[in-house]
Parts: C-alpha cells; structure tokens; sequence
C-alpha cells in the first residue's frame, strides 16, 4: 500500500462511561456517552458515532459525485439505523447497517444520475470498510420518494 495517511484522536474518561474526544484537526471535540443502565446518555454512543460515521460518508460520496457532474440535487437528507443483537457468543453487535439517502430534486431533472449512483458508493473510504464485517443495505430515492438504487423498504 505505501501511500498511507495516519487519522488520531485522544479520549478520555471523563465520568463513568462519559468520554471527551478530541481530535487532531480543528474540529471540535465531542462527548460520547453509553446510554442507560451503563451512562446517562450525554453524548451519542459508539453505536451512535459508528452509524453517523457510516452515513455522513454515504452523503458526502454521494454529494461528490453530483458535483463532479455538475448536478445539483441539494439539500441531501440521509436516514440510518442499525441492528443490534447477539453473535454465537451472546455478545451485542452490530449486525447490519440500513441507509436511506434522499435528493433533494426528482430524478428527472438530474443528468448522468445512473453512472454517478453506480459509483458513488466505492469511494466511501468508511462504508467501504466497515461493509468488510457489517452488512450495509442503502437505498437512494429522489426528491418524489422514488427509488432509485437499492431494494424497497424492509419495514
């Protein structure tokens, strides 16, 4: 690989499971918090920050590749949730990842919008890797609610 690129953050504990992350850039820091029993819900959890991290990356790839078209399909709304349960081992996981991105304008009056929604998803440098363990099902509609990549609604 050699052409690497090295991310870091410090946390610490602040108060039970409450935590301050901070991190390297100029981003400001955060508290992150298990909810109850374990903490009082003060932040999101790591659940919480694994499912944001998943579908703020979806959104961002997606908007890249609008732009790089020279679409405009703004604002993007994107909804995500994630299945909980337990593996062999009876410990809790995340068994799978759902993300609902949404255009804010109808397919219609969007160009190349095939070839920009076949790729999009291959340069999400988070998706992609946490899809390596954890099943990630998206779907993408347009500003009418019709679907446009990926299988209707489970629910």
């Amino acid at each position: 690989m050699g052409d690497s690129t090295r991310v870091n953050l410090r946390l610490r504990q602040e108060q039970d499971y409450r935590c301050r992350v901070e991190f390297d850039d100029d981003a400001p820091a955060l508290i992150a918090d298990e909810p109850p029993p374990l903490g009082q819900s003060r932040g999101p959890s790591p659940v919480q920050l694994l499912l944001a991290a998943v579908a703020n990356c979806l959104t961002d790839s997606l908007l890249f590749a609008l732009r790089k078209f020279k679409q405009d399909a703004e604002p993007l709304h994107c909804q995500a949730s994630a299945e909980l349960g337990h593996n062999a081992d009876k410990r809790l996981r995340v068994l799978a990842i759902e993300v609902e991105l949404r255009l804010g304008k109808p397919a219609a009056e969007l160009q190349q919008l095939p070839r920009i929604l076949e790729q999009f998803e291959s340069f999400c440098t988070v998706t992609q890797s946490i899809a390596q363990g954890i099943a990630i099902h998206l779907r993408v509609l347009d500003g009418n609610g019709e679907l446009l990549k990926g299988e209707q609604s489970r629910q």
